[in-house]
């Protein structure tokens, strides 16, 4: 009932309408929660942002700066941008913020239902998007360095407040020497990655792109920014070309690749720094969530229990990476001599 009257609030604030039945809750979101809302005027998605994530200084400039690229895309290819009421694209209500979007039919796809052709599409879609280079006003490449986390810091504190024996903490215990050559492996890299950046969605992973049939449209945009375009293709590959056993499926990289390759070369890039770069994004990640699991970045103890399921979940997805990468490099090697 306490989420129904908030959304109720914040419709009839921006003149959406009167809400007809109760709002359903989205599953799939990580950071923020999200509403299937329908009123007397049409039917919405609402994002109801993190409040945590939005006490930093610069997380509503960054949601308005990431809006404006998702729309600079729209024009080109099948994106979901929020609407703009009464000039603004992220809405503030009683200190809270909100983003409304009109509703998309579709549904995600994940193993086993992703087949060959939505690879194709996904490398289609990326390449289209790495090529356009689109402009992005208010971001700077420079923001989105890598850093140096303080992975020891984590261990200590989780010794502090007693977490030791916990899932997630004997597991990243166990993986932190690795986790730290990967950090520095990274941020080695960036200088090289950093020479040659575009503006993309930089989250694209099968939760992010619905499908109606085989027509994708790609939602959630909140990391858009600069990247090293090679650097993502290898994440997206990551993303979409899984076996289910910690593998890549060759046909599946074949057909993105050759998909991609219509609009990018893959010839110039660097890749020794690329592989050692692609680590970065999940060790953003593994780093946030080690902070809820910590309880430093959690607004609850909801926000703190998915904090430390994801760094269970993530420190596998580095290893598989680890096996995955050498695969990958091999193959390219294969396709670009």
């Amino acid at each position: 009932m306490e989420q129904r009257e908030e959304l109720e609030k914040i419709a009839a604030a921006l003149g959406l309408g009167e809400l007809l039945e109760s709002p359903e809750k989205i599953h799939g979101g990580l950071l923020h929660k999200m509403y299937r809302v329908v009123t007397s005027q049409g039917t919405y998605a609402v994002k109801v942002l993190n409040s945590e994530i939005m006490k930093r200084p610069s997380a509503l400039r960054n949601m308005i700066c990431s809006e404006k690229i998702a729309a600079n895309f729209s024009r080109e290819i099948p994106a979901v941008v929020s609407l703009e009421i009464k000039g603004n694209q992220v809405q503030e209500l009683d200190g809270k913020y909100y983003m409304i979007f009109p509703w998309a039919e579709g549904t995600s796809v994940f193993f086993p239902e992703i087949a060959e052709e939505h690879c194709r599409t996904i490398g289609d879609i990326l390449g289209r998007m790495h090529g356009l280079n689109v402009s992005g006003e208010g971001v700077l490449p420079e923001e989105d360095r890598p850093e140096m986390y303080d992975w020891e810091k984590y261990l200590r504190l989780g010794s502090q407040k007693g977490l030791q024996d916990t899932e997630w903490c004997v597991g990243y215990r166990k993986a932190a020497g690795d986790i730290q050559t990967w950090n520095k492996a990274a941020c080695d890299a960036e200088e090289s990655l950093g020479a040659n950046m575009v503006i993309s969605h930089r989250d694209l992973d099968p939760k992010n792109v619905l499908w109606n049939g085989m027509t994708p449209c790609i939602i959630d945009w909140e990391a858009a920014g600069y990247v090293n375009p090679f650097q993502e293709f290898l994440e997206v590959v990551n993303y979409w070309t899984g076996d289910g056993k910690g593998g890549i499926r060759q046909e599946y990289f074949g057909a993105m690749t050759s998909a991609y390759q219509k609009h990018m070369s893959l010839e110039q890039a660097d890749w020794d720094s690329v592989f050692a770069g692609s680590f970065a994004g999940m060790l953003g990640w593994l780093d946030y969530n080690l902070k809820r699991a910590l309880g430093l970045e959690a607004a609850d103890a909801e926000e703190i229990r998915l904090g430390g399921q994801q760094v269970v979940s993530t420190i596998k997805d580095l290893y598989d990476w680890q096996i995955k990468s050498g695969m990958l490099k091999e193959w390219l090697r294969r396709r670009l001599q």
